[in-house]
């Protein structure tokens, strides 16, 4: 699915991965739950917490999971657009 907007709230559901394909400067933020996320050509694994985020320093394939099988999680994604605005 191609969804095209500067902001989206993306519910997390357990055992959904969700590939995102974002540009440097968009903006990652749990709103719910905890998230796990993953940048193709990054090593690192991330976890965010509720209401901790990330900024993308290069553009790059994201995939977010709800860390708990048993819980859901929340991400809020902002484009760099509207990424200061989302802070």
């Amino acid at each position: 699915m191609i969804v095209e907007t500067p902001q989206i709230r993306l519910p997390l559901l357990p055992g959904q991965v969700v590939r995102l394909d974002l540009l440097a400067g968009s903006r990652l933020r749990s709103t719910a739950g905890t998230a796990w996320i993953t940048m193709d050509g990054d090593p690192r694994d991330i976890v965010l917490g509720c209401d901790e985020e990330m900024l993308l320093d290069a553009d790059c394939r994201v995939l977010a999971c709800a860390l708990r099988a048993d819980g859901r999680a929340e991400l809020r994604v902002c484009d760099p657009v509207v990424a200061e605005l989302c802070a």
